[in-house]
């Protein structure tokens, strides 16, 4: 009897659904740096109207779409034509391409016009065309590379006006870019820049200066009246004359009532008025200002003038001086002439230079050093526009010619009445006036305040990762790791100190390290200069200076002389001792810098 086979029960055979597809991922791109030619406002005001931060996180994300507004600061009729360059950096590893297509929003149409002897063709005669010019509509960028996008806007029609452009990649991707242009002759209602306050600290009671700016874009000088009725809002100069195409600082005082506060100026020009909302907020914790912006300008072809860095912040005492240093770099062919503005506001704070006027050669720098001296007043001022100007350098013949010939009216604007002037440069300047020191403020971190001849930890032969692990036995609480940003890098910095200062023989890098450490300095040039004198015989002992040679006990070393009379206690000027190591300072660097060829090759900044 044969047995029947086992027959396995039948599964039914699934069918895939569909393939799984991730998502797209796309080239990334970023504005990695702004450059406005000739401007009349500081470079941040374009970097805010633009929203550059904005568009930054639209382009790093993976979105197929979006829509991105440059809001272009308003200017008169008339004009000079605005250069923008947008530095455009791929981020991601491969090549991508940009297309940039003018989308019309107009309604203009093409017209019937006459192009020969009896022949006529539709063309297209649209005022709107030539508001706004790019010179690239096709962009090739390698990976991690910067290209130049350069936007230039003429101002000839009035009213307010968008054009829009299309921006297509290689990925499929689509980006709408709009330019909103505002042409107008003068307005009142537009003359303020500041749109908000400064925040104020409820906690102190003292009262603290601070500016609004007033824009004057027009050709000729006005004169306006400031008017508030608000208690806790102190006009200090009401009545305000503003040079041409210029921006002054309307001085303000202001107590906050509350956390969030609303205050209202009113403009008077001649018999017009207007009416400004100005926010103010008051706040528990000082804050600084947050900003994205690059502290190098990049060169191009129209930008050959550059300070570096162009942000500078001062925070002071009161009746004091602090200097710091900066450095202008010429990157043309032919020898200028620069000429800083002193900006000098009496009984509240003054800014001069050194040197106040000087040359350069092409492709060469100078540094300069600024001096802020504040008075009797408690000052918060941002984004002072300090002004360097271009010159070009006048022959003899010329000089000569404008010092003879300067009273005679008969000659009809001749050539040798040309200005010498070329282009002017800002300088972003920001001060703020402390009651104390911050090395004496109690407000300091704990871990801030650094003993630099302090030793090694307790357990850091074993390592750095083991004695941080808590008790020996392992029984006790572990340390927290840290949290934010801020405090991974002050432990990492921590780590660093210990570890440099456990060695017996530190080398000359390990020495930058742990000085850059301690002092919280991070330059590049900083690193050099200290280098440069850890090698250089600069301020040391040589061998032809005489020295006594005395013999005492250790007795005598040891025990005070009380025979020697004590030498009176002098009273120390401290911006004396400052001005003379700000001096010693920068005579060292520009000693430094005299060779160019000092900079090693690990620090060569390849990618600019």
């Amino acid at each position: 009897m044969e047995e029947e086979p086992l027959v396995s029960p039948s599964v039914p055979i699934r069918k895939p659904c569909g393939t799984f597809k991730p998502p797209a991922i796309y080239q990334k791109l970023m504005i990695d740096n702004l450059t406005v030619i000739r401007p009349p406002i500081l470079k941040i005001f374009y970097w805010e109207s633009f929203e550059i931060t904005g568009l930054n996180r639209k382009l790093r994300s993976n979105r197929i779409e979006h829509e991105h507004t440059f809001k272009i600061p308003i200017r008169q009729i008339h004009s000079h034509p605005l250069k923008m360059v947008f530095w455009i950096r791929n981020l991601s590893a491969a090549n991508a391409k940009l297309t940039l297509k003018r989308i019309q929003n107009c309604q203009c149409q093409p017209q019937q016009t006459q192009v020969g002897f009896n022949q006529f063709r539709q063309l297209f005669h649209c005022p709107h065309r030539r508001l706004l010019h790019i010179s690239q509509e096709i962009l090739s960028i390698n990976p991690d590379e910067v290209v130049a996008l350069t936007v230039t806007a003429y101002f000839f029609l009035y009213g307010e006006h968008l054009l829009t452009y299309e921006v297509h990649t290689e990925d499929n991707r689509k980006f709408l870019w709009h330019f909103h242009l505002e042409i107008s002759s003068f307005d009142p209602e537009k003359c303020l820049l500041t749109k908000e306050l400064l925040p104020v600290n409820i906690k102190s009671f003292y009262h603290i200066t601070q500016p609004l700016w007033v824009q004057n874009i027009t050709m000729s000088h006005l004169s306006f009246s400031f008017a508030s009725r608000d208690r806790g809002l102190k006009l200090l100069n009401m009545n305000l004359t503003v040079p041409r195409q210029s921006v002054w600082p309307l001085l303000v005082d202001y107590r906050p009532l509350d956390y969030e506060n609303e205050a209202e100026i009113v403009l008077t020009y001649e018999n017009t008025k207007a009416r400004y909302k100005i926010k103010a907020r008051g706040v528990l914790t000082d804050e600084k200002e947050q900003t994205d912006m690059p502290l190098k300008d990049r060169e191009c072809v129209d930008f050959l003038h550059v300070i570096y860095p162009n942000r500078v912040n001062f925070e002071i005492c009161l009746r004091e001086d602090r200097t710091q240093l900066v450095n202008v770099h010429n990157y043309g062919q032919q020898c200028m002439e620069f000429r800083w503005q002193s900006y000098i506001i009496n009984d509240f704070f003054a800014v001069v230079f050194n040197p106040p006027i000087f040359r350069l050669k092409g492709h060469h720098s100078k540094l300069c050093e600024i001096r802020v001296t504040v008075f009797d007043r408690l000052v918060h001022f941002r984004r002072i526009p300090i002004v360097l100007e271009v010159h070009r350098i006048l022959d003899r013949a010329t000089i000569i010619a404008k010092q003879e010939l300067e009273e005679v009216e008969s000659i009809d604007d001749p050539k040798w009445k040309e200005d010498s002037y070329v282009e002017h440069v800002y300088l972003h300047l920001n001060i703020r006036t402390n009651i104390k020191p911050a090395l004496d403020s109690e407000e300091l971190e704990p871990g801030d305040r650094i003993d630099p001849t302090a030793g090694p930890e307790p357990c850091s032969q074993v390592g750095p990762g083991e004695a941080r692990r808590g008790n020996g036995s392992g029984d006790g609480p572990s340390t927290p790791a840290p949290n934010t940003e801020e405090q991974r890098k002050e432990a990492e910095r921590k780590e660093l100190i210990s570890r440099l200062v456990a060695k017996n023989k530190l080398n000359p890098n390990e020495i930058i390290e742990l000085s850059m450490a301690i002092d919280q300095r991070i330059t590049i040039f900083e690193k050099l200069f200290w280098k440069y004198l850890s090698k250089s015989k600069f301020m040391r002992i040589n061998g032809e200076r005489k020295r006594q040679k005395v013999v005492k006990t250790y007795e005598q070393v040891v025990s005070p002389d009380k025979t020697t009379p004590l030498e009176a206690a002098s009273e120390i000027d401290r911006n004396h001792i400052m001005d003379l190591l700000s001096r010693l300072m920068q005579e060292a660097i520009n000693d430094l810098a005299k060779n160019w060829v000092f900079i090693p090759s690990q620090y060569y900044e390849r990618n600019h």
